[in-house]
């Protein structure tokens, strides 16, 4: 008997506790930037599952074997309602996961793709490793989960076709062909040294990084003419720079007149966003 008496007490202070924990959690947010850390919270909220359950069945036996007083039977009554809550969602998110996998994993047709496209609710686009990955627009799922989407890889050129009708105005949907058979938005080219000075001198440029680490993915990409030192990334609506160090000494004072001219290129060099003066 003793043994259910302490674990009903347990999963009541645990709830008295949840419940002050929470309270004082929402006004410290109003002032401070204060969070507990992620593992943390993570045991505690197990902590308060397990012992609620177990609280609230020690409560419910404890009503049936002995003469229950009405705090015991409201608050075994509060455990196990929110025992069962617990397991309702648990048990919910289950089936949502499941739902959302099987969605997930459904390969969407060429009419479906081609519609969301013209509709411009998709973000993106991706032919690699026999795959063809799409990134749709938050508002065109209804779950954060089902962004990501795929089709069949053949379709590829029939999505680009629906990218690129309208001219400009579908521009800005990324679409990247890594097998090397279709064409992709994004023009990666080596320049020279006057290529790239003309464009800054135009304001075409929208960053210039010089020296430092490149992004991974411009890293793996595979860059169309002669090396010289200076690849140009251009997405048809943002150009990108990004000079050697040998290659790009030249320029750096360039980049740096044509952003006082123009506001832009943003700098970046060694790695690091370079202040206005």
């Amino acid at each position: 008997m003793a043994v259910l008496w302490a674990l009903w007490g347990i999963g009541v202070l645990n709830v008295a506790a949840a419940v002050v924990s929470s309270s004082v959690h929402l006004l410290l947010s109003r002032f401070t930037t204060f969070a507990a850390p992620a593992f943390l919270s993570i045991i505690l909220i197990m902590a308060a599952i397990v012992t609620t359950f177990a609280g609230g069945f020690a409560g419910l036996l404890l009503v049936l074997l002995t003469d229950a007083g009405p705090v015991l039977i409201v608050s075994t009554g509060v455990l196990l309602a929110g025992a069962t809550c617990v397991t309702a969602f648990a048990l919910n998110q289950v089936r949502l996961s499941r739902r959302d996998s099987r969605v997930g994993k459904r390969l969407l047709s060429r009419d479906e793709v081609v519609d969301l496209i013209k509709a411009g609710l998709v973000h993106s686009f991706s032919r690699r490793n026999g795959v063809l990955e799409i990134q749709l627009k938050l508002r065109a799922a209804k779950e954060p989960a089902l962004r990501h989407r795929r089709a069949h890889p053949r379709d590829y050129l029939a999505f680009v076709a629906a990218a690129t009708e309208g001219g400009a105005g579908r521009r800005k949907i990324r679409y990247e062909d890594d097998t090397g058979e279709g064409p992709s938005s994004t023009e990666r080219r080596w320049i020279t040294v006057a290529e790239a000075a003309a464009l800054l001198g135009a304001d075409q440029v929208k960053t210039f990084g010089w020296g430092g680490l490149e992004s991974p993915d411009n890293a793996r990409a595979t860059f169309r003419g002669t090396p010289t030192g200076i690849k140009l990334i251009d997405h048809g609506w943002a150009r990108h720079i990004v000079a050697a160090p040998e290659s790009g000494a030249a320029l750096l004072p360039l980049a740096r007149v044509a952003r006082s001219a123009h506001g832009r290129p943003h700098i970046i060099v060694d790695g690091h966003w370079e202040q206005r003066a």
